[in-house]
């Protein structure tokens, strides 16, 4: 055998080899049919050029001459096919990959005739070499030129592309690349050049291009079938050997196998194989496993190592950092995290379960719309960054489209490269975001099944120890209803207690809201009527004194409206701006603000106030009490409404004044039915105890908030309120909601 015949032998077997691994792992992907149809066409063209290097006379010569060409014939459109399907193109240049199979067969036809070859004939030290006819110059040139397009596609696939595909890419070129060059040797003795195809044996270079594609970059998934291949190759040897063995041990004690010596030492021997051959297979598998593909013996053990932690673990903050620490010290990953979904009132909302190394606020939230969530409870798979664009370019719809595109840009803005679902009954629970690989290297086909194991052990750990929780919650609920029964007596007592506190304040309160007002009357009226004041001076204390008592009687309605829940607030697009220009000036006139010579002043904000959606008729009278309460309870200084934007999507108005303050203690009782600050009644003896209660009650019905804020006595005081920003909302009345506290994961720092 010579080297020429060598190297085509050695390119058949290679290809025969790859081939049917690639093909046997997925007969119906269509990645895997083209490169078969490919591998079959170097076969068939590598096994005619063995047996024309072994032909003996020209007739054979041509014949497996013509033989050789009828594989290399079709290997351009083949090599297009299977470009064209590993870049997803497929659909796009179908109807070029048909007509090149059309060329090319009308090729092979022509094969046959003397117009592709007409003769073979000494050359060199080749004694049979093929002499080309009319049709095979036109054959070559587009032979060539399919060649090099097919090329130019995966060269331009690959400097486009990131991640793993550039990756997997970037070997599948160059082994083509160096094939197809090295196997062009082949032709230029056909056109008189003196260079033999020395580099023939390189047209397999190919296969270690797929092959290490295959191992290290997962291409079409077929990375385990060489550790299993490698095993039954080391099995099969072994057998042989053993085989042999026998052999030779039967030539030298009896001279041959068939014996009667013979016979009887096989007995034992073949015993001895049959008890050694089992334990022989398990030990190599696990060599192979632990030192030819240690990541997998590696796997396998994080997986058993895992399994029974979270068999005894039943604290939900547990298990998640068991999970985000096993899986980033595994893999060394650069960041890791957990989301888990938390339904209130039918509304699921993701939170932070557990974060290492990304950033909180370097990005917008991978859950901040639905279309993540949604897709991984539809599809249940691990979602891959740098797979996305196979998705963008298979999606059926524009709408996922460009959710796909908008997922896969904030995927790479927060440096997230996996998105793991957590999936219990059909039902996403959570969400695992992991980051790159500290070394840089892409996620393994390994990475991803031990992942899919690990996630499916997780979501039956977390789903459990969510269930516990619960039970523990019900337990606790049980237990309080328990004791609330029986302690029902000693709590309707004082019930009874709170509600006869309450009269006697209402009483307390009520005797001097009236009885104030109602002097001033009575006395207007006994100094009219011993002609002291005449009517026009009687007239102002007698209306003064009603209008205290319809302000009075006016708060304690409304109080009992907004207790009992009987008012309603009727929403609508209000400018706050606006309302409080307008009010302010009215507020500067008061007796008090003129005579302490009080400022009263609107901090112009650094944006445009926008308009909030509340009530008007009810707001007004809650920035009214605010502003009158810091002109009461100051002395001296000045009165300011400022504005501040939330991130909740609401406007803060903010009433500082310089005036008494408030101690800690009664900030707790700020905002209760007639209650009043210590040191209240000198400022103001006035006060119903009743004003922050109302402002209270009206500003939640509005969907907002109400606080205070003060340094303590004498330090002045911020009384604060949220309203909602209209965006639109319906006109009427207010579904009354609280303002949302989500945790918003991975949001946007402004």
């Amino acid at each position: 055998m010579n080297y020429y015949a060598f190297s085509a032998l050695f390119n058949a077997t290679t290809s025969l080899l790859l081939g049917l691994f690639v093909f046997n792992k997925n007969r119906k992907g269509k990645t895997n049919i083209a490169f078969a149809l490919f591998a079959l066409s170097v076969i068939i063209w590598s096994i005619g050029y063995y047996f024309w290097q072994t032909s003996n006379d020209a007739v054979s010569a041509l014949f497996f001459t013509r033989l050789l060409m009828a594989g290399a014939v079709f290997i351009p459109a083949t090599y297009l096919h299977f470009v064209l399907a590993l870049i997803n193109r497929l659909k796009e240049r179908k109807k070029l990959l048909i007509l090149s199979y059309v060329i090319f067969f009308i090729f092979f036809l022509l094969n046959f005739t003397p117009l592709f070859i007409s003769r073979v004939e000494p050359l060199l030290t080749f004694p049979f070499w093929p002499k080309p006819g009319i049709a095979f110059h036109a054959f070559l040139s587009l032979w060539v030129l399919l060649v090099i397009y097919a090329t130019y596609l995966l060269y331009k696939t690959f400097h486009n592309s990131t991640g793993i595909i550039r990756s997997q890419i970037k070997y599948v070129f160059l082994g083509f690349a160096i094939g197809f060059i090295a196997g062009s040797t082949n032709y230029l003795l056909w056109y008189g050049i003196p260079v033999p195809p020395v580099a023939n044996i390189l047209g397999s270079v190919y296969v270690a291009g797929m092959a290490y594609s295959i191992i290290r970059y997962r291409l079409m998934d077929i990375r385990i079938v060489f550790q299993k291949i490698l095993t039954y190759f080391i099995v099969a040897a072994f057998a042989y050997g053993f085989f042999y063995f026998v052999t030779g041990l039967n030539n030298s004690f009896f001279g041959g196998v068939f014996i009667k010596g013979a016979y009887l030492l096989g007995i034992p021997l073949a015993l001895a194989f049959s008890i050694i051959f089992t334990p022989f297979q398990r030990l190599l598998q696990k060599i192979t496993k632990r030192y030819l593909f240690s990541d997998l013996y590696n796997y396998q053990e994080t997986i058993n190592n895992l399994t029974n932690k979270l068999t005894t673990i039943i604290d939900l903050k547990q298990i998640i950092n068991l999970v985000v620490d096993t899986i980033k010290n595994t893999m060394n990953l650069e960041r890791s995290g957990v989301l888990l979904a938390d339904e209130q009132a039918g509304i699921v909302k993701y939170k932070i379960a557990k974060v290492v190394g990304f950033d909180e606020h370097n990005g917008i939230s991978l859950v901040q719309n639905n279309f993540l969530t949604q897709y991984l409870e539809q599809s249940q798979k691990i979602l891959i960054r740098e797979e996305l664009e196979f998705l963008i370019t298979d999606a059926k719809n524009t709408k996922d489209k460009e959710g796909l595109a908008n997922l896969k840009q904030h995927m790479a803005k927060i440096e997230a490269s996996l998105c793991l679902p957590l999936i219990s009954s059909n039902k996403l629970i959570g969400i695992i975001v992991l980051g790159n690989k500290i070394s840089g290297d892409a996620y393994s086909k390994e990475d991803l099944d031990l992942l899919n194991i690990l996630s499916k052990q997780a979501s039956v750990a977390i789903e459990n120890a969510l269930l516990y929780s619960q039970v523990q919650d019900f337990n606790q609920n049980l237990q309080t209803k328990v004791d609330e029964q029986t302690t029902d007596i000693k709590g309707q007592n004082q019930r009874l207690q709170e509600l006869l506190d309450v009269k006697n304040d209402f009483l307390r309160v009520a005797n001097h809201q009236l009885n104030t007002p109602l002097s001033v009357v009575r006395n207007a009226f006994e100094l009219l009527n011993d002609k002291t004041y005449n009517i026009k001076q009687a007239m102002e204390p007698i209306q003064n004194g009603f209008e205290r008592l319809n302000s009075v009687i006016g708060d304690f309605l409304k109080a009992y409206d907004l207790e009992g829940e009987k008012m309603e607030m009727k929403a609508e697009p209000v400018d706050m701006a606006a309302m409080v220009e307008r009010l302010l000036p009215e507020k500067q006139k008061l007796k008090l603000a003129v005579e302490r010579n009080l400022k009263l002043s609107i901090e112009k904000p650094k944006f445009k106030t926008p308009l909030v959606f509340c009530d008007p008729k009810q707001i007004i009278n809650v920035i009214s009490n605010l502003l009158d309460n810091a002109v009461f309870y100051t002395n001296k200084g000045s009165v300011t409404v400022s504005y501040e934007l939330l991130k909740g999507d609401h406007l803060k108005i903010n009433v500082q004044d310089t005036g008494a303050g408030i101690t800690e203690e009664d900030k707790k009782t700020m905002f209760q039915k007639f209650v009043r600050g210590k040191g209240a009644t000198q400022l103001h003896p006035d006060g119903s105890g009743l004003g922050l209660y109302i402002a209270k009650k009206i500003v939640e019905g509005n969907n907002g908030e109400i606080n205070v804020i003060s340094q303590g006595p004498n330090k002045g005081s911020t009384f604060s309120f949220t309203l909602p920003i209209y965006k639109n909302q319906e006109i009427g009345k207010i579904t009354p909601t609280p303002m949302d506290e989500s945790v918003v994961i991975f949001e946007e720092n402004n």
